[in-house]
């Protein structure tokens, strides 16, 4: 899967929780601040990813991802994981 495919992917279930166009989300968007959002709806997006991506991403993990970028990277990571 190419970093565009797994961005779009990232952009619809941020869409879906928030309402707000993919077209106005981009990598350095972050959940709180540019996003609006309180850490149970950021919650509400990483679980709809980890469904989309049949990923399981640990909390702690979870914890230290404050942008749309940082959720490509892990998202990137964990299906890379899952490769090997």
């Amino acid at each position: 899967m190419t970093v565009e495919e797994i961005r779009d992917i990232v952009r619809q279930s941020v869409t879906r929780v928030t309402g707000i166009a993919p077209g106005e989300i981009d990598d350095a968007s972050s959940y709180r601040d540019a996003l609006g959002l309180d850490s149970l709806s950021a919650l509400e997006v990483m679980v709809d990813i980890e469904y989309a991506f049949k990923i399981k991403v640990p909390e702690e993990r979870m914890q230290s991802i404050k942008t749309i970028g940082d959720t490509i990277q892990v998202v990137q990571e964990y299906l890379s994981a899952a490769k090997s």
